[in-house]
């Protein structure tokens, strides 16, 4: 183990040399710098101060593609500490940096030399600072080679003819002395296995976030230029930034167009329409989809491997399996981008009912459904019956908690059977198996017991009032979605005031989800907190009996809620959560 890894002690001019000479390298695949100005301030305040600023790591590589900094032929990538270099590459070289949008600027620090020990010292410079009394506006100018102390003195001191020139000289040299700070160099041998590198990265304390498993694979993309890495990982970054801003298109246009050139940049072009979308990736979620549709996988340490040519022999490196994997993970991604596959599983969920972000369960059930969506799509089904498949299959996972236990487990079991049966068989065993009366008589209703309305089988009760376009209860037009989806307050069918005078003093009672409706605000002024036979008199001046009455089994509550008392109430509430279960059988027998 120790001949995979050293760790060497630098300075920081040392280690920016390195940088400005491509023996270390920013790779491409780093993330965009998104430390605030105050970060990088922090920083060189904790260099002028002598304090530790944390361990770097450097993986061995000859084949990186680099940006910025960099001009090929490295050996040698950073692999944790983009952001404290680039910080010290931006403030003391004066390097621009390339932020979150993907624009390029300058963070200046100013520095006032004959500061005071409770005065400020540092800060990060703006106009204001270009004729502040004290302050050098930018440090940057104090590290270039051609630096003279005397000339500098001599304009500091016309600025400032009170100035201490001993203290000041004794601060400049303080300060230009940080590039002589010793800098922790963890240097990481290409050997090293994926557990392996993501264990130090686990156990070594570092400033700022680690990398996890998915910035290393996708760092081992960017860095295989010969079969399109690069183009692959700009790809899936790309695409998770033009969902939320589709006018960065116009950034690429500028910056990368041979990228927009490529097939990948023009699978992009039609996310410059925008849009509001129910499923919002980010790069981890790409690579976890494309591994399970296109790989049959579920660790992201497995698609390194591939990545790398590793074979199933201990050590034995392959051309051709790595060559296989990235020709597999770009079809993957260009699958995954596409408009007609992205849209057309978002539309089959809202046309199932899931109309709004709030009716989504969690991301990683969206993954897993997207990831059998576009299986379905390699394997030829048809758009139709691809919509009624993808949408049964996301009810199916929300209603009997198909990925709650062991998901990586679960999806690698579904990638199996559906390779084997085809999905429309393999979800008719599952169903067999578990949509039986039992389930929707007892096991279901149960389900709607819990103390809560986020609950993955409420959600589907929603998706089903959604889907048969129901009003909220009281009602004629305002629907249940609608209000859910605007993020209205929940209200208790019977109130836990009134719960309270019945004896009933447990949220297991009055917090369970068979109680929660949504109201319109109209009806919700004259419902207000009272029970229901005190407010049956003001619903009736807005509907007829006979519209109370639907509207009571349109929203699966019983009639007798007019006549609860503390006899009733624990009935009331069973009779809902069977009629809110036997709803959303109702709606999947229809999807």
């Amino acid at each position: 183990m120790a001949d995979n890894y050293k760790i060497t002690q630098y300075s920081v001019n040392t280690i920016l040399g390195y940088v400005e000479n491509a023996q270390i390298a920013i790779p491409e695949i780093q993330r965009p710098f998104v430390w605030k100005g105050q970060e990088v301030r922090d920083l060189i305040d904790s260099l002028y101060e002598g304090y530790p600023i944390g361990y770097l790591i450097v993986w061995q590589n000859s084949q990186v593609r680099i940006r910025g900094f960099g001009k090929g032929g490295t050996k040698k990538i950073l692999i944790d500490g983009q952001q404290r270099v680039t910080a010290l590459m931006a403030a003391l070289m004066g390097k621009e940096i390339l932020d979150a949008q993907y624009r390029s600027h300058r963070i200046k620090i100013a520095f006032c030399p004959l500061a005071e020990n409770a005065e400020e010292r540092f800060a990060v410079s703006d106009d204001s600072y270009e004729n502040k009394a004290g302050w050098i506006p930018d440090i940057a100018v104090l590290f270039r080679r051609d630096f003279s102390f005397r000339q500098f003195e001599k304009e500091y001191v016309e600025k400032n003819p009170d100035a201490d020139t001993a203290k000041l000289e004794e601060a400049i040299d303080r300060l230009r002395g940080i590039i002589k700070h010793q800098v922790g160099v963890i240097e990481l041998s290409f050997l090293l296995d994926i557990d392996v590198v993501s264990e130090i990265f686990i156990r070594i304390n570092l400033q700022g976030k680690p990398l996890n498993q998915e910035d290393f694979a996708m760092s081992k993309i960017s860095v295989n230029e010969q079969y399109d890495g690069d183009l692959i990982r700009n790809c899936i970054d790309y695409f998770c930034h033009l969902l939320k801003e589709p006018s960065f298109l116009d950034i690429i246009s500028r910056n990368e167009p041979e990228f927009l050139q490529t097939e990948y940049g023009q699978s992009l072009k039609w996310l410059a329409e925008g849009g509001d979308y129910l499923y919002m990736p980010s790069y981890a979620d790409v690579l976890k989809v494309v591994l399970i549709a296109a790989f049959g996988k579920s660790k992201v340490a497995d698609l390194v491997n591939m990545l790398s040519g590793k074979t199933s022999k201990k050590g034995e490196i392959s051309k051709k399996v790595s060559k296989e994997a990235f020709e597999k993970l770009g079809a993957g991604v260009k699958a995954f981008v596409s408009q007609k596959n992205f849209q057309g599983f978002l539309q089959a969920l809202e046309k199932a009912g899931y109309s709004c972000e709030r009716m989504i369960y969690s991301q990683s059930v969206l993954n897993y459904c997207y990831a059998m969506y576009l299986m379905m799509d390699m394997d030829g089904v048809g758009q139709e019956k691809k919509d009624g498949l993808i949408a049964r299959w996301m009810t199916m996972c929300l209603i009997t908690g198909h990925y709650q236990n062991s998901p990586d487990s679960v999806v690698m079991k579904d990638y199996k059977e559906i390779r084997e049966a085809g999905m429309e068989n393999y979800l008719k065993q599952l169903e067999d198996l578990r949509l039986n009366t039992p389930f929707f008589e007892e096991i279901l209703p149960e389900k709607f017991s819990a103390a809560t309305s986020r609950t993955a089988p409420v959600l589907a009760y929603y998706a089903a009032q959604s889907y048969f376009g129901i009003p909220s209860l009281y009602s004629k037009e305002e629907k249940l979605s609608t209000l859910y989806a605007g993020r209205t307050e929940s209200y208790q069918l019977l109130p836990k005031a009134y719960l309270e005078k019945c004896g009933f003093k447990t949220r297991e009672i009055y917090g369970q989800a068979a109680n929660i409706t949504y109201l319109s605000r109209e009806i919700k002024k004259l419902v207000k907190k009272k029970s229901p036979a005190e407010y049956k008199e003001e619903i009736l001046e807005k509907l007829s009996e006979e519209e109370i009455r639907q509207s009571l089994a349109d929203n699966d509550v019983p009639e007798i809620i007019f006549q609860a008392d503390e006899e009733n109430v624990q009935e009331i509430l069973a009779c809902r959560r069977k009629a809110m279960a036997q709803k959303i059988k109702k709606y999947y027998d229809s999807l």
